[in-house]
């Protein structure tokens, strides 16, 4: 908290000697403009060493430039001015002063508009719902191309797919009925075609899981990745619970 405090102190110092500068006319008073040019090449010399540095740590280029660009620079150098308050001349010190105003402002905005176009956007809600959904259809559809892959009686294929269109909420709430009046009317899988079923799943989870760390490599496995995968690795533990009618 301490070290919080200490940081956030120069910008109310900044504040202070804005106001002083707007009250004392300094900037309209001022007709040299110097400290415009002398912010300028501080702003960009201050760049190009943070930029330097960053090569010689092996960052990267981008890398490099992050770092250069990352942060408000001159804060320690105007904390440092009030040191040379009684060596320099009202109207030097009003310059420096002025100066680092600049720096300062400049490390503040430039950022905010160049990190626009070379970081990655994070994404909001809304939009990793939609990559979920559409990963979600391309999961499910690669776990159905394996079912069809393999040979199952016409019963168990149909209980299959049912369970894997499940997944993307794409059965209708009549194929739902109709699913449940065929399970009424005939007798329930014996424990041969049960095992033939679980494995037919499991074949496509394990499809599905194996298109997903596939996709991961491209994405950086974030967060809506691990979801997915976790819901398929849930899905595996029920279906190869012994102890409990799946």
């Amino acid at each position: 908290m301490l070290r919080e405090l200490l940081n956030n102190t120069i910008f109310v110092i900044l504040g202070l000697l804005v106001v002083r500068i707007i009250r004392d006319d300094l900037i309209i008073g001022n007709t040299n403009s110097q400290w415009i040019v002398i912010g300028i090449l501080l702003y960009i010399t201050n760049l190009l060493v943070r930029y330097l540095y960053g090569l010689l740590s092996k960052m990267g280029n981008k890398g490099s430039i992050i770092f250069a660009l990352g942060g408000v620079h001159g804060a320690v150098t105007l904390a440092l001015v009030y040191m040379i308050i009684n060596n320099v001349s009202s109207a030097q010190f009003d310059m420096i002063v002025l100066a680092e105003m600049l720096v300062i402002i400049l490390s503040m905005v430039v950022p905010s508009i160049v990190f626009r176009f070379i970081l990655d956007h994070d994404m909001s809600r809304k939009e990793a719902g939609k990559q979920v959904q559409r990963l979600r259809q391309e999961m499910v559809k690669e776990g159905l191309k394996a079912v069809e892959k393999i040979y199952l009686p016409e019963n168990i294929r149909e209980s299959v797919v049912y369970d894997l269109r499940d997944q993307k909420s794409a059965n209708s709430f009549a194929d739902f009925w109709h699913q449940w009046a065929k399970a009424s009317r005939y007798p329930e899988f014996n424990e041969q075609e049960k095992e033939l079923e679980q494995r037919a799943l499991l074949w496509a989870f394990r499809a599905e899981r194996q298109y997903l760390d596939m996709v991961s490599q491209k994405e950086n496995r974030r967060d809506y990745l691990f979801e997915l995968y976790n819901e398929i690795l849930l899905a595996e533990s029920i279906l190869l619970d012994t102890e409990n009618e799946y």
